[in-house]
C-alpha cells in the first residue's frame, strides 16, 4: 500500500527542478536568457540586462560560443541598444546567483587590456557591452581620423556601450557612462567570428561578404581592407547597425561550412569507450600491435618510457 504524499510535496519537488529566474543585481529587472550555439553543436545560455547593457556569463560560457553563437549574441545586443541609453553602473555589483559582491578583475588578452566583474565563488561574471567587445578584440579606440570620416559622412556618433549620443569634440570617453569611445575593427571582427566557428572560411567564401563604400559606393572587402581602393575613404563601423549586415551575410555561409566528419563531442566520447579507446592502449599497446609495419618513431616514446620505468624500479629495489 503506497504512502499518502503530503499536500504540496509534489509541487515543491517540481519547483526545485524549474530553472531559476535571474534578476539584474543593479536594476532588479529580470535578465533575458539567450540560447546560443557553442562548439560541437552544444547549446549555451547567457543572460542579458537590457536596462544596464550587461551580459552575465556562467563559468566558461564565454569561451564555449562558436562563431554562430557570437553572431547571435551581437544580434541580441543590437536589439537592446535600439532602446534608451543604459543606466550608469553603480559599484559594487553583486552575483546574480549568490548575491556575493563581485570582484573587479583586469585581464590582459592578446588584443589588449580588458576587465570584468567576477563572482568570488566562481559562479560567473558580468561584463558591459564595450568590455565584452574589447576582450574579444572586436573594437578599437575612436581616432581623430574616424571623427573626420563621420563628419564627412554626416553621421552622428553614439556610445557603443550605452547607446547615448556623443557630442562633437575631442572627448575620449562617453559623458553618460564614462566608457571609452570605440568603433568596430571589421577585420578583427570578421576574422574572430570565422576562426571561432572551428575553421576559417576559404578566401573565396570570405570575399562574398562585402562592404559598400559610403563615399563612392564601390565594393570593399572588410576582411582585408581598411579603406576603399577607388577613393581612399575609410571603412568605419561605429555601431552594431553597421556591422550586423556583414555578420548576417556571413551567417548562412558559416552554417553551410562544416569541418569534414565533424561530430558532437558526445559522439566522439562514446565511440572511444572501451579498452582500445584508452590512453594506455594508444600509447603502450598500439605502437607494437601494428607489427613490423609501424614506424620506429611511433615506438620510440614507448621504449623510452619503459626504460625509465625499469631504471626507476631497479633503483627502488636495490639494497641499502
Amino acid at each position: 500500500m503506497s504512502a499518502v504524499r503530503p499536500a504540496g510535496q509534489t509541487t515543491a519537488r517540481a519547483d526545485a527542478f524549474k530553472p531559476r529566474v535571474l534578476n539584474c543585481t543593479q536594476c532588479k529587472a529580470e535578465l533575458q536568457p539567450v540560447t546560443l550555439e557553442g562548439h560541437y553543436g552544444q547549446q549555451h545560455e547567457v543572460d542579458i540586462c537590457a536596462n544596464c547593457h550587461l551580459v552575465w556569463f556562467d563559468e566558461f560560457e564565454s569561451v564555449r560560443l562558436s562563431g554562430l553563437g557570437w553572431i547571435g549574441l551581437l544580434r541580441q545586443m543590437h536589439g537592446v541598444m535600439g532602446a534608451s541609453p543604459a543606466q550608469p553602473l553603480k559599484m559594487p555589483l553583486a552575483c546574480v546567483r549568490c548575491s556575493a559582491e563581485l570582484k573587479p578583475v583586469h585581464m590582459l588578452t592578446r588584443f589588449g587590456q580588458s576587465a570584468a566583474h567576477e563572482c568570488p565563488r566562481k559562479h560567473g561574471h558580468y561584463q558591459t557591452f564595450s568590455l565584452l567587445l574589447a576582450e574579444r578584440g572586436l573594437v578599437r579606440p575612436l581616432s581623430a581620423r574616424d571623427r573626420r570620416t563621420l563628419d564627412t559622412e554626416q553621421r552622428p556618433l553614439t556610445c557603443l556601450n550605452c547607446g547615448a549620443p556623443v557630442p562633437t569634440g575631442n572627448s575620449a570617453s562617453c559623458d553618460h557612462c564614462a566608457s571609452p569611445l570605440v568603433v568596430f575593427d571589421l577585420q578583427r571582427l570578421m576574422a574572430s567570428v570565422m576562426v571561432r566557428h572551428g575553421l576559417p572560411l576559404p578566401e573565396d567564401e570570405a570575399r562574398h561578404v562585402s562592404w559598400r563604400c559610403r563615399s563612392c559606393g564601390d565594393a570593399v572587402d572588410p576582411t582585408t581592407m581598411t579603406a576603399c581602393a577607388r577613393c581612399g575613404h575609410t571603412v568605419l563601423a561605429p555601431s552594431l547597425e553597421d556591422a550586423m549586415p556583414l555578420l548576417s551575410a556571413l551567417e548562412p555561409r558559416l552554417r553551410q561550412f562544416r569541418a569534414p566528419g565533424a561530430q558532437p563531442m558526445g559522439a566522439t566520447l562514446r565511440r572511444q569507450r572501451g579498452f582500445r579507446g584508452t590512453a594506455f592502449f594508444r600509447h603502450l599497446v598500439a605502437p607494437f600491435a601494428r607489427g613490423a609495419g609501424a614506424d620506429w618513431r611511433e615506438r620510440l616514446p614507448t621504449v623510452v618510457l619503459l626504460v625509465v620505468l625499469l631504471v626507476l624500479w631497479y633503483w627502488l629495489r636495490r639494497p641499502g
